[in-house]
């Protein structure tokens, strides 16, 4: 079974000019997208409402991907997860272009990983590109360690809203990382926000 990895965020020097929106997509292709879209702001609604709410499942939640319960890192991750719901919500009508061709971004398909997509962002605009393997997988799932276009959009949505370093992959993985790490791996945000959506047990 393939490992589906998602790629590390490119930090770029120049501000990204182009205007917001959906490109190189089919129709099949953009409906897949804006689904995933609607799911991933789902998603990132739930992680910023469970930090918020102050419930022990809430805080429980936070330490197990986190490994912290302090406030002003909670109130970092709920700040960058309503980015990302804000920013789905627009559905590529925000300040993220979505493409659905990978337009020069290498994607490695092998029996050890598959890249789904890249993000980048110049600090205020952002990018995404995807990869074949993208579309190969499913849209939504209610397992809650499954990788899906949802969790995969909301990870790259994390890279485009500042968070980026040395990537750690996969729902157990990332609830292996320390605090310092876990704050700066997309992967972290993706799956915490499923977890609060699907309320899963950790």
């Amino acid at each position: 079974m393939l490992a589906l990895l998602l790629a590390v965020c490119l930090a770029v020097a120049n501000p990204l000019d182009k205007r917001a929106s959906l490109v190189h997509c089919t129709t099949e292709q953009k409906s897949m997208v804006q689904n995933a879209l609607i799911q991933s702001s789902r998603m990132a609604q739930a992680g910023a409402s469970a930090i918020r709410s102050g419930s022990s499942y809430g805080n429980n939640l936070f330490q197990t991907f986190f490994k912290t319960t302090d406030e002003s890192s909670k109130s970092h991750v709920a700040n960058i997860l309503d980015q990302i719901a804000e920013e789905a919500q627009a559905r590529g009508s925000g300040r993220v272009t979505y493409s659905c061709t990978p337009d020069g971004i290498p994607c490695s398909d092998s029996e050890s990983f598959t890249v789904t997509a890249y993000g980048e962002t110049d600090g205020y605009n952002g990018d995404i590109r995807t990869c074949p393997a993208y579309f190969s997988i499913p849209s939504f799932s209610n397992n809650c360690d499954a990788l899906d276009q949802a969790t995969s959009t909301t990870h790259e949505m994390a890279h485009t809203k500042g968070i980026y370093g040395i990537e750690t992959y996969g729902y157990y993985a990332v609830q292996g990382l320390d605090s310092q790490s876990a704050l700066i791996n997309a992967e972290s945000y993706a799956f915490f926000s499923k977890a609060a959506l699907l309320h899963c047990q950790v």
